[in-house]
């Protein structure tokens, strides 16, 4: 309904949202449940001071494991075809090489 919907005052989701960033605040403020505090490991040290870096091989200390990647395209497609250090590139495979090298 939310595309084809005329009567969009009911869904209760502002129209100036844009972007991840943006959506996440809306999102939090709306359903703030979904904000948990997890467990995050820290670095040791040993008695020499050497450091000790978190062994990633154990698992999550939060008891659920993630493997998922999730990327604001947004934030990659747009820099790379409107650069703002060179100019943007002249066919759209020079843009897909450009979100390439920018990934």
């Amino acid at each position: 309904c939310w595309h084809s919907c005329t009567d969009r005052e009911k869904h209760k989701a502002p129209q100036y949202i844009m972007g991840v960033p943006a959506f996440f605040k809306w999102l939090s403020t709306k359903y703030s449940k979904i904000i948990v505090d997890c467990i995050e490991q820290r670095a040791g040290w040993t008695d020499t001071g050497e450091r000790v870096p978190v062994d990633t091989a154990l698992p999550n200390p939060n008891g659920i494991e993630f493997d998922n990647l999730y990327l604001d395209m947004n934030g990659i497609i747009h820099p790379a075809s409107h650069p703002e250090d060179r100019p943007p590139p002249e066919t759209e495979d020079d843009m897909y090489l450009a979100i390439f090298d920018y990934l």
